[in-house]
């Protein structure tokens, strides 16, 4: 199941590019963190995007070879000198 926290461990460091965006920016998000709680289907990611651009709180679509797109809902928590952190939370 794509929102089982497994899904999202076995890809922990991959790179994902945000569909629609140029490739001139080099808007790629890295799986940063994946955070589990007791239920599979609950738990939270930090993805680890460049300096600039930052996206705004919205649903993007993230790519990645051999995988489906996924539609999530990332929101920016963090500026940090590798660049903004977002996170997504899934509570299904």
């Amino acid at each position: 199941m794509l929102t089982d926290v497994s899904y999202f461990q076995a890809r922990l460091g991959a790179v994902f590019s945000v569909a629609g965006a140029p490739p001139e920016l080099g808007l790629a998000l890295v799986l940063a963190e994946v955070e589990p709680s007791g239920n599979p289907q609950a738990f939270a990611l930090t993805f680890q995007g460049p300096p600039a651009p930052e996206l705004e709180q919205q649903t993007v679509e993230l790519l990645r070879d051999g995988d489906a797109p996924l539609a999530i809902f990332l929101v920016p928590v963090a500026r940090t000198a590798a660049g903004v952190q977002y996170h997504a939370v899934f509570n299904n």
